[in-house]
């Protein structure tokens, strides 16, 4: 039913009319349910209104506080400075506001304070209001938090571990805190580093990887694991990496432990050859007895032969049998001589050493791999004693003469030189050169880091240069390597001379 205009008769306007609100109990009633103290006083200073909450502050009855002013419920110093704030508040005429410390109820408080004046309805002021609020649990809080935090740093800056904190974005990971130590994986300092997305350091990306990061959220349980990690300018390094989520960022910990593997894997192999010297010393000491026997047998052999006086012919033919077998059983003697030597000495024990007895027994140690692959060639010259161990210097001589040996060609023509030459008064030179297949450039520079090999997998450690590069800097001397791809590679060992003959020896021109 549509409503009807009457004409001539104006509309009136539909307006709700709100029932009178009860303003006094509303205040008071909001008054007592803040936690903050409200409360106004007369222009002598005296309370008019007090909430519970400013009550129990002051730590008397609302009664006992009405009437009263801050010099009777307060000690001196904080009404003092009450007061003062009062009267600012009354010239100013306006809201001010300001931050105390006062003793209230035997307990220090922080105060956020704000105090304006009342007004009569015709303006003149009657006295002023005041809100306090309680910021002593806040600081608290924010004094544990800021000593939390302060610990915090110190212990991570002083960890050895290299520590980061990240959180989760749209945009990816990105660094909210990163120790020292993290500073060497990321490339820059930590100030630098804070702040930005761990995608920005493509290098360093193995510390947190993204969908790892996702599964560590998804499950909530923490991430640990060891790996192999190659950086820039350092090569190849092994990490223990740990994850844990830390609601929507993730504290990440990455530990350096290639010392660790390369301890571990020299000790192993210190084992392995301590085994082997055993063996050895046991194998010399078998062969060696018959080999008396037959070197012996051999010579009465000959002397029969001669007093028989076969014909010449046949005569001839006995003889140059019995020479092969003589220069066979010597070789075998050379053989014995070489395991002995290799399995007496002490490991740590330096002496004056002849360099060629050493080389000799080397060569004799690797012959079964050298002589199928190229033509040796001894190249001596007259040189001083030597101060080392014979054992890691056989050790050394072996590798470098293996390695050699495994550049040359399977068809073998190839030439493995041995040079030895003083170097200087102090130092003799030892150089192995092989005509093999050379080292590439990229290759060169990390022949000595341990667990780098261009070998297949199961066919080397890595570690045999490195150990030769260590035993000989432990000996006091220096092992270089120079190398053409397609022509051949020099490995140069520098060994100290012995002490007693460094006086005697005559400096030599360096032999290039």
């Amino acid at each position: 039913m549509q409503r009807q205009t009457v004409p001539g008769v104006a509309r009136e306007p539909a307006v709700a009319q709100a029932p009178e609100l009860p303003y006094r109990e509303l205040f008071l009633a909001l008054a007592e349910e803040l936690p903050d103290a409200i409360f106004t006083k007369d222009l002598q200073g005296r309370y008019t209104f007090i909430n519970s909450a400013g009550a129990r502050f002051i730590g008397l009855p609302a009664e006992k506080i009405l009437g009263r002013k801050d010099s009777a419920l307060m000690g001196p110093e904080e009404a003092r400075n009450t007061q003062e704030f009062d009267r600012q508040t009354l010239l100013a005429g306006r809201i001010l506001r300001a931050e105390m410390s006062e003793w209230m109820a035997g307990v220090r408080r922080e105060w956020l304070s704000t105090k304006g004046v009342l007004r009569r309805p015709d303006g003149q002021v009657m006295g002023l209001f005041g809100i306090s609020r309680d910021l002593s649990d806040h600081r608290r809080s924010e004094a544990a938090r800021n000593q939390s935090e302060a610990l915090f740093r110190t212990a991570t800056q002083s960890s050895f571990d290299a520590f980061f904190i990240l959180r989760s974005e749209p945009e990816g990971l990105r660094l909210l805190h990163v120790n020292p130590h993290a500073e060497a994986l990321l490339g820059c300092e930590a100030r630098a580093a804070e702040g930005r997305l761990l995608s920005e350091f493509p290098h360093a990306a193995f510390i947190a990887p993204l969908p790892l990061c996702q599964e560590v959220w998804r499950t909530g349980k923490p991430h640990d694991e060891e790996l192999k990690q190659v950086l820039p300018g350092h090569g190849h390094r092994w990490f223990r990496r740990q994850l844990n989520a830390v609601g929507e960022c993730m504290s990440v910990m990455v530990r350096d432990i290639t010392e660790h593997r390369e301890n571990e894997l020299r000790l192993r192999l210190n084992e392995r050859m301590a085994a082997v010297g055993m063996l050895a010393a046991g194998v010399a000491h078998e062969i060696n007895n018959p080999l008396a026997f037959v070197l012996s047998n051999l010579h009465y052999i000959e002397k029969e032969l001669h007093r028989l006086k076969l014909v010449q012919s046949d005569m001839g033919e006995m003889m140059e049998a019995i020479t092969d077998a003589r220069e066979g059983a010597e070789r075998m003697r050379g053989i014995v001589q070489s395991l002995r030597a290799l399995a007496r000495g002490d490991a740590v024990t330096t002496q004056p050493l002849d360099l060629h007895e050493v080389l000799d027994n080397s060569v004799q140690l690797a012959w079964g791999r050298l002589r199928s692959r190229g033509h040796l060639v001894r190249d001596y010259s007259d040189l001083p004693l030597v101060l080392g161990n014979s054992v890691q210097l056989s050790q050394v001589f072996v590798n470098l003469l293996v390695n050699a040996a495994q550049a040359m060609p399977d068809s073998g023509g190839g030439e493995i030189r041995v040079v030895t030459r003083q170097h200087s008064a102090s130092m003799v030179r030892v150089e192995v050169h092989d005509t093999g297949c050379g080292i590439p450039a990229e290759n060169l520079e990390r022949i000595f880091e341990p667990f780098f090999t261009t070998k297949p997998v199961g066919e080397g450690t890595g570690l045999g240069l490195s150990i030769s590069h260590d035993l000989v800097r432990g000996l006091g001397g220096e092992l270089s390597v120079s190398s053409t791809p397609g022509v051949g590679t020099t490995f140069r060992v520098l060994l100290p001379v012995a002490s007693e003959a460094v006086d005697e020896a005559p400096t030599q021109e360096e032999v290039h």
